[in-house]
């Protein structure tokens, strides 16, 4: 499976540069017929001039039965144009000599052929238009490109029709676990409520039953009480993730806000060597109040438990305009930072890296900071700490 996504945007990519190897072979195969097609020509007007008497006075006539003929010389041995470098035409080493010129008038093609006239062996230097093979070309050409251009379009809705089929499975898996977790979370939230009642009894009767007994008795009963808050906790993170937060807008303050904060932080440091700093500023937004602590403490929270155990370490919250629209609020630690492969799952419920807690508190922060209007974003490099910005519409709503 995982060769197959491999190997089809490989096939893919090859295509254009198959289809770029063909043209220019294709281009290169018909300039060859292209002057297969001229020294045909040439090598007719040869064989014309060994029949015509004297071949000095042969222009017109070739040039009558051939009118892309630009240019005509007979050169005979010795004679003002003959050169060395025509040795090998006249022994009879070369049979043909061809090639292009550049002429003022435009590019022609020149051929020496060795023929028998009457008077001995003579060289006709022909030159003939080089336009004259141009029909061979054009026609090819023109088919060349299209089908090139019509094989890179192909390419090319390929490659969209790849990502289009991909990026709709991905879309339906996000539905599929969009829909399970809402599942999930219509499940939990049932399961809690009905929990939460005969809990609180059990609690109740507890505490009751710690006030009225010995200290003994009171020993025994603490483990009790510990582990039915811890269960409570428990049923309140998962009734919090299965009940959509409706938000209160109102205008608020951030000192208000801060000072909350900070009260609340030490209590969660208890006596822990962490400090939670809460930086003030002078801003005003809309937004509820209580969602938006909840969502920080909970940030706060997983901040101080990232420190290890007895270790110095500092949680730090500010929060700015970051333009006139947007606020912007984060959250930041000294812990030890978040391997790239658990940040890819954060926000999945029920996954956490910790021995305690239920893996809800993320991914609840980010429903309440989904229901301010917001997003939330985590940053961390492992050694480095975590920061988690908050981003927020200054009007609310």
């Amino acid at each position: 499976m995982k060769a197959g996504r491999t190997l089809l945007p490989l096939a893919i990519a090859a295509l254009p540069l198959v289809l770029l190897f063909s043209a220019v072979r294709t281009f290169n195969e018909l300039s060859e017929q292209r002057t297969v097609y001229l020294r045909h020509r040439v090598a007719l007007l040869a064989a014309r001039l060994e029949r015509l008497a004297p071949p000095e006075n042969a222009w017109e006539t070739l040039s009558e039965e051939e009118p892309n003929l630009a240019g005509l010389e007979i050169i005979a041995p010795g004679g003002a144009s003959d050169s060395p470098g025509l040795a090998s035409l006249w022994n009879g080493r070369e049979l043909f000599r061809t090639g292009f010129e550049k002429l003022p008038e435009g590019e022609v093609f020149r051929a020496w052929v060795p023929f028998h006239a009457a008077a001995g062996l003579r060289i006709a230097r022909l030159d003939l238009n080089s336009s004259a093979a141009d029909f061979l070309l054009s026609h090819a050409w023109h088919n060349v490109i299209v089908a090139t251009l019509g094989g890179l379009a192909l390419v090319v809705l390929s490659v969209y029709a790849v990502w289009a089929m991909r990026r709709t499975a991905r879309l339906q898996l996000r539905q599929l676990e969009m829909e399970h977790l809402a599942q999930i979370g219509k499940m939990s939230a049932m399961l809690a409520h009905e929990i939460r009642n005969p809990l609180g009894t059990i609690k109740g009767y507890v505490q009751l039953a710690g006030e009225q007994a010995p200290v003994e008795t009171r020993t025994l009963l603490a483990p009790v009480l510990g582990e039915t808050q811890r269960l409570e906790a428990l049923v309140n993170d998962l009734l919090a993730y299965g009940r959509p937060p409706l938000p209160n807008a109102a205008p608020v303050a951030w000192k208000d806000i801060a000072v909350a904060l900070e009260q609340h932080g030490r209590s969660l440091a208890g006596e822990r060597p962490v400090r939670v700093i809460v930086a003030d500023a002078s801003i005003e937004f809309t937004t509820d109040a209580a969602l938006l602590k909840q969502a920080l403490l909970n940030l706060i929270r997983n901040g101080i438990e990232a420190i290890p155990l007895g270790e110095a370490g500092e949680v730090s919250v500010e929060a700015g305009i970051e333009s006139k629209d947007r606020v912007a609020i984060t959250v930041r630690d000294t812990g030890p930072g978040i391997d790239a492969g658990v940040q890819m799952r954060l926000f999945e419920p029920f996954v956490t890296t910790k021995t305690f807690g239920t893996g809800l508190g993320l991914a609840i922060t980010r429903k309440l900071v989904g229901a301010l209007g917001g997003d939330l974003k985590i940053a961390s490099d492992p050694g480095q700490g975590t920061t988690a910005a908050i981003r927020l519409p200054r009007g609310g709503r």
